[in-house]
C-alpha cells in the first residue's frame, strides 16, 4: 500500500509497544504523519489491528516513532482496555476470563444454536440461566424463527465490566413473524452473555449492542 499522509490533532494519543507504553498528550497541536504498509506480527503471527466495531485501523509513524491502536495491541496481549472518560485514562488490566474460559463459552452457544437448527427446545433450556431461564424458544431467539450462528466473538472489554463472558455474535436467520426485524431480513447480530459458575457456562441473557 502506498504510504499516505495526513494531519491530525493529539488529544492524548497513545504509543504502545509490545516491550512498554508511553501516553502522552498535546492540546490543540497538529503533527504530520505518515501511515500505510505497517505491519504487525506477535510472535510471527501476522495481526490486523481493528476498533470495537472491527474497523480496521492502522498504525502510524511520527518522528521516527510506531504508534499502534493500545486497544488492540492490549487484547492481543491478553488484557482488557476500558476507556475512563471522567478522567481521560485508558485502564487496561488482566482479562477476567481465561482462553479455557472463552473456549468453553463459546462451545455453549454453538451447541445452543446448534439444538435451535434441530428444534431441541427443551434442551435449548438447560444450557441457560439468569434472564434466558424458562423462555419458550420454540417461539424464536431473539426475534428469530431460524438462526445459524455465523461468527462468535469474545468482547473482553464488555465481559471485564459484566463481570459474564460476553460474545458479539452474527446469523443468517430467518425472522419470528412479531419481531422487529423486517419480514425479508435475512442476517443479525446481538450480544450473547454466558455466566460462569464454578467450572459450568450458562447462557444469560441476549441483547443488543452493536
Amino acid at each position: 500500500m502506498k504510504n499516505k499522509r495526513f494531519r491530525i490533532p493529539i488529544i492524548g494519543l497513545i504509543c504502545c509497544m509490545l516491550l512498554g507504553t508511553i501516553a502522552f498528550a498535546v492540546n490543540g497541536r497538529k503533527i504530520t504523519a505518515t501511515y500505510g504498509g505497517i505491519t504487525i506480527y506477535l510472535n510471527g503471527q501476522k495481526q490486523v489491528a481493528t476498533d470495537v466495531n472491527g474497523k480496521t485501523v492502522e498504525p502510524l509513524i511520527y518522528q521516527g516513532t510506531t504508534y499502534v491502536p493500545i486497544r488492540a495491541v492490549s487484547e492481543w496481549l491478553g488484557k482488557t482496555v476500558t476507556w475512563q472518560g471522567s478522567t481521560s485514562s485508558v485502564l487496561i488490566n488482566d482479562s477476567v476470563f481465561s482462553d479455557s474460559d472463552v473456549t468453553a463459552a463459546k462451545n455453549v452457544i454453538s451447541e445452543f444454536f446448534t439444538l435451535f437448527g434441530d428444534q431441541q427446545y427443551q434442551k435449548m433450556n438447560t444450557l441457560c440461566a439468569g434472564d434466558a431461564t424458562g423462555l419458550d424458544f420454540s417461539c424464536g431467539v431473539f426475534g428469530m424463527k431460524e438462526a445459524k450462528l455465523k461468527s462468535c466473538t469474545y468482547n473482553g472489554d464488555y465481559s471485564a465490566r459484566a463481570n459474564k463472558l460476553v460474545f458479539e455474535c452474527s446469523f443468517t436467520m430467518k425472522p419470528t413473524a412479531n419481531s422487529v426485524y423486517d419480514p425479508n431480513q435475512t442476517s443479525t447480530s446481538c450480544l450473547i452473555y454466558v455466566r460462569k459458575v464454578g467450572s459450568q457456562f450458562w447462557i444469560d441473557e441476549f441483547a443488543s449492542g452493536f
